[in-house]
């Protein structure tokens, strides 16, 4: 990278990770946190009518443009579109050397990524053809490793349920995995296991009800909430644990190591009962806060189920965390918003959760 930037002049472009909602083409009703289902997504992906490769919408910036002015207006110029909702602070650089008219140059690339929420695709002269593909027909058509990885962390950033079908992890794998990390003692195990068991039986209840969520990804997810706490970083295992994840063939099932925190709660939220400016910035950066997946409120309230390896009822966790820390707005918050969780699965169950799995 540094011959890069010394010895090469420099070209910029920008452009988009661009979505649409699966099976219900633009259809955005109910995609915020409160109501939350996806059968996943599907991916745009461009024709370039002089190369014919497929790929992403981006193109050159103009003077004095920001990245995302550029991506937003390239992405206007090359498919019509510009009903997007731009996710969080996603935002990856590519950086490669290309030839052109005899010369080098070092050319990078800020993507970022967007739902397209409406419109349909009307294709500028640079391109001849265009489709909405699923994850693994997006990642099978790029022609590129870094664009196929921009992808890929693009929809680890939206959750996207696809995931869990690439690499398919099981419980008893993730256990062993866990089981392998330093600081995975006797006590955190238990705490761990049984909220896997408890999120399980609350997926379980989901599935039967006819909502989409994917009972083995609920209970990995929920194994590896803590697994930051596992590597041994107490104070900062949300993000240490996501991290981590996202450098393993586990990374789709990292979602639960911020969202067991958050409960859903927004960044405002988040930032006004005491959470680091800071922190709730890398949160929004490594994942998208706004929606909440029934996996992730499964994990989400099983946790406040658990005080350490015994299953409780949250009222109980919940004054236990008052009496080890000295945070009562954060824990407050975490306990408004466990409460949406259960009236949420108990609206989709017609059972309150917490009396499904015998609590008293």
């Amino acid at each position: 990278m540094a011959r890069l930037q010394q010895d090469l002049p420099l070209r910029t472009a920008a452009g988009f990770v661009l979505v649409r909602r699966k099976a219900t083409g633009f259809e955005s009703a109910g995609f915020e946190s409160e109501g939350f289902e996806s059968a996943g997504f599907e991916y745009l992906a461009l024709t370039n009518r002089r190369r014919s490769e497929p790929g992403l919408p981006k193109g050159h910036s103009n003077p004095g443009e920001s990245a995302l002015e550029t991506a937003l207006r390239e992405t206007e110029e090359e498919t019509g579109l510009t009903d997007l909702d731009v996710r969080g602070d996603f935002r990856r650089e590519l950086d490669y050397v290309v030839r052109r008219r005899g010369r080098d140059w070092h050319k990078r690339v800020v993507l970022f990524t967007a739902v397209a929420q409406s419109g349909k695709v009307r294709l500028s002269e640079e391109h001849s053809a265009h489709a909405w593909l699923t994850l693994d027909e997006m990642l099978d058509a790029l022609p590129y490793e870094d664009l196929d990885r921009a992808v890929f962390d693009a929809a680890l950033f939206l959750k996207d349920p696809a995931l869990f079908a690439l690499a398919p992890a099981t419980e008893s794998e993730a256990d062993r995995y866990l089981r392998s990390l330093p600081h995975a003692t006797k006590g955190l195990l238990g705490h761990l296991r049984g909220a896997a068991r408890l999120a399980r039986r609350f997926a379980e209840a989901l599935a039967e009800s006819g909502k989409r969520v994917n009972a083995e990804a609920t209970a990995v997810g929920t194994l590896l909430h803590d697994v930051g706490r596992a590597l041994g970083d107490h104070a900062d295992h949300q993000r240490a644990g996501l991290i981590h994840l996202r450098k393993t063939a586990l990374a789709p099932y990292g979602f639960a190591c911020i969202s067991h925190f958050t409960k859903g709660a927004r960044p405002k939220a988040l930032r006004s009962a005491g959470v680091a400016r800071d922190v709730v910035a890398d949160f929004r950066r490594l994942i998208d806060l706004r929606p909440l997946t029934w996996e992730e409120r499964c994990a989400a309230l099983a946790d406040a189920c658990m005080m350490q390896d015994e299953p409780v009822r949250p009222r109980v966790r919940f004054a236990d965390l008052r009496r080890r820390y000295d945070a009562p707005d954060l824990i407050d918050l975490q306990e408004r918003q466990t409460k949406k969780i259960r009236r949420k699965i108990e609206g989709a169950i017609g059972v309150d959760p917490i009396q499904l799995v015998g609590l008293k």
